[in-house]
């Protein structure tokens, strides 16, 4: 299950401790957020090695602004702690082949 961030403090810390890290920026009020959530949950048990979090953007709006998002969803891919990749929107083939990337990166 895709972990709900409840503070700033543990975004920073999932990014400082893991290694590979997909974030879902969303919010309750975005139809397509919702609509992607069950495929991420699969993903997330699919590749044990990567941690998926989901950020709500109206939880924590300092955050999401330093993110600079234009639109939800939003898709960030992190890599040793250094953003490597971003996808904007509801594309489940673009997700996946994001996540595989990420996944093959040492």
């Amino acid at each position: 299950m895709v972990k709900t961030i409840e503070s700033d403090a543990e975004y920073h810390q999932v990014l400082a401790s893991s290694k590979k890290v997909v974030i879902q920026w969303s919010a309750v009020w975005c139809s397509h957020c919702k609509a992607i959530a069950p495929k991420l949950n699969e993903y997330d048990e699919d590749f044990a090695d990567i941690t998926f979090i989901k950020v709500d953007v109206d939880e924590f709006p300092e955050v999401s602004e330093k993110a600079g998002l234009r639109a939800m969803p939003t898709f960030h891919f992190y890599l040793n702690g250094h953003k490597a990749d971003e996808l904007v929107g509801v594309d489940n083939a673009k997700l996946i082949q994001h996540i595989n990337h990420l996944a093959s990166e040492e």
